[in-house]
């Protein structure tokens, strides 16, 4: 039962987001028709590249900090790359 639970309790949870996408995608539709929801998707999907570049670049300066530390490079090598890995 704790199980249904939370598969219930993380299904609300979804409820006001949908609320405003569906109230955003209404919006778009009663201002501009089809052209509003088109144009309003292409503005939501802008942020994605920018989200999944940031991503991905975590792991790189992960690495490269690894690499710095193996080599035995200096501190402020390390501290660099530990700077580049919090982004």
């Amino acid at each position: 039962t704790v199980v249904i639970q939370g598969l219930g309790v993380g299904m609300i949870s979804t409820v006001a987001p949908t609320v405003i996408l569906i109230a955003t995608i209404l919006a778009c539709n009663a201002l501009a028709s089809s052209y509003g929801v088109s144009i309003a998707a292409v503005g939501m999907l802008a942020t994605l590249g920018i989200t999944l570049a940031t991503d991905a670049y975590g792991p790189v300066a992960d690495n490269a900090g690894g690499l710095a530390e193996m080599a035995g490079l200096g501190p402020e090598v390390r501290a660099k790359t530990d700077s580049l890995d919090a982004l």
